[in-house]
């Protein structure tokens, strides 16, 4: 039977949580928060939340729970309109500079391989740096080594060709055991954080961060917070890909153009001063 949670247990629990595990747990949706609790419980049969608490001296548990708690996405090129839209960023901004992009809360690997692909077939010679952030070890660990299922392949297939990508998606992939391997390019610097969307990244300031549907769980106030660190993390002239059920609040308008209202992207005004 599903534990039930009351609204005084689940505001204690996002607490305890939030100190715990590092993970922004009390600036989550009341019903994100309820439903992934009872879900997660259920899982490790816990009845309550004293056993929860004793479990979290547990490393690889709290790993496995920030893990539990991120949305992950599971195709390539997901949402191909948008992947067509960068292509388009990149061709008309990027041909001549080095630049950083920064993933503030990855998905899954798919998002950073669809990335990946993009950049490989483009014409130019780039310089590029890419900060991935995610939550948990384990899935940092995952997508640095690539692996995807076969049975996802006829789906990723599609969206590449939606894409309009130029050559066969099966280029980009080993045959392993477990599945399939994406190739890693050596020649792009990728730096792993573990750590959430309100971790500015270390290696400097972004000229591209993408976080699509990223906030869809949190609160509006935090939401608010998360912007902040976005305009501050983004260089002058730099863009911020927000997907399609995001948008920039009002109070951006004099900072940011949005360039593209469908798939929700967004240029920083290069005039702005510091």
């Amino acid at each position: 039977m599903a534990v039930a949670f009351s609204i005084s247990e689940i505001r204690e629990v996002s607490e305890q949580l939030s100190v715990r595990t590092g993970m922004p747990f009390k600036h989550m949706t009341h019903s994100f928060l309820k439903r992934r609790l009872a879900m997660f419980f259920d899982k490790h049969s816990i009845r309550k939340t004293d056993d929860l608490y004793e479990r979290l001296e547990q490393a690889n548990f709290v790993d496995g729970l920030r893990q539990f708690f991120t949305i992950h996405s599971t195709e390539l090129f997901r949402d191909a309109g948008f992947w067509r839209r960068l292509r388009k960023v990149f061709r008309d901004n990027y041909s001549i500079k080095d630049y950083h992009i920064w993933f503030p809360a990855v998905a899954s690997g798919e998002e950073l391989y669809s990335l990946l692909i993009l950049l490989a077939e483009l014409d130019d010679e780039l310089n590029i740096r890419i900060t991935v952030n995610h939550e948990s070890e384990a899935s940092l660990k995952l997508i640095k080594q690539g692996i995807l299922q076969h049975r996802k392949m006829d789906t990723n297939a599609y969206n590449y060709k939606r894409f309009e990508g130029k050559q066969n998606i099966e280029q980009y992939f080993d045959e392993v055991e477990d599945g399939i391997r994406f190739k890693m390019n050596p020649g792009i610097n990728i730096n792993f954080q573990r750590g959430g969307i309100d971790l500015i990244p270390e290696t400097g300031n972004a000229d591209i961060i993408i976080m699509r549907n990223s906030l869809l769980y949190f609160t509006k106030d935090y939401h608010e917070g998360i912007k902040h660190v976005i305009d501050k993390s983004l260089n002058k002239g730099g863009y911020v890909c927000l997907g399609v059920k995001e948008q920039l609040p009002a109070p951006y308008n004099d900072r940011f153009e949005c360039i593209d209202d469908k798939e929700k992207i967004y240029s920083k005004f290069s005039f702005l001063r510091d």
